[in-house]
């Protein structure tokens, strides 16, 4: 209603869309890994360009992503979804492990488990729906044995864990949100928030177009 009297007195309302909100996304695999929390990075890509991203402690939900670092990017996603922008994301659940050293660790997980079953190669890196995920999506069976004969699929299936890749289709709705980004700028108003257009009345709060990190 404060958005509807301000637009009454001649404000120009900015676009109000949700901010520190969780993402909605395309595939169903979520529904699998449901209620894991991990710690992981999310890179949010804007029509193929990467725009931003995140770490901290991720929470996967049947419909998408949620957690801080998510809640983190959603303002730039909710605004490209007002203009029909493409946007994906890509998880990394090892942010903790440098590039450089991504393929000795790589190198000690195989030697750690070769000639045991491939459902060990994930154990204790990852919450068991996730590894049991990575598993389902590469060639190798939980079952099968690693091996020299499979040591390249295994690294392929290591690699992918440190990009899931994701299409995100939309947010949660303004209820769900901490914060909305949008409202009336800033330029509307003086250091004190009062209307530049009606010296007397005052905005504040959700009606101006201000929205920060979380915390």
């Amino acid at each position: 209603s404060g958005y509807d009297l301000a637009k009454m007195l001649g404000h120009k309302l900015v676009p109000v869309v949700p901010a520190l909100v969780q993402l909605r996304c395309r595939e169903k695999l979520y529904r699998q890994v449901a209620g894991v929390r991990t710690h992981g990075k999310v890179t949010v890509f804007i029509d193929g360009t990467e725009t931003a991203s995140d770490i901290g402690e991720l929470q996967l939900t049947d419909y998408g992503i949620s957690g801080i670092p998510v809640f983190q990017l959603s303002a730039a996603v909710s605004e490209a979804l007002q203009t029909n922008k493409k946007i994906s994301a890509s998880i990394d659940f090892f942010p903790a492990v440098p590039l450089s050293k991504w393929n000795e660790f790589c190198c000690r997980q195989y030697q750690a488990c070769c000639g045991k079953h491939v459902r060990f190669l994930a154990q204790g890196i990852l919450p068991s729906k996730l590894a049991q995920l990575f598993i389902e999506r590469s060639p190798l069976k939980a079952q099968d044995i690693v091996t020299a004969a499979n040591k390249n699929t295994v690294f392929s299936m290591l690699q992918n864990m440190r990009a899931l890749k994701t299409v995100v289709i939309g947010t949660n709705p303004a209820q769900n949100a901490q914060v909305c980004t949008g409202g009336i700028s800033l330029q509307e108003v003086t250091d004190d928030l009062e209307a530049k257009r009606f010296p007397g009345l005052y905005l504040c709060g959700e009606l101006l177009d201000v929205d920060g990190r979380c915390g």
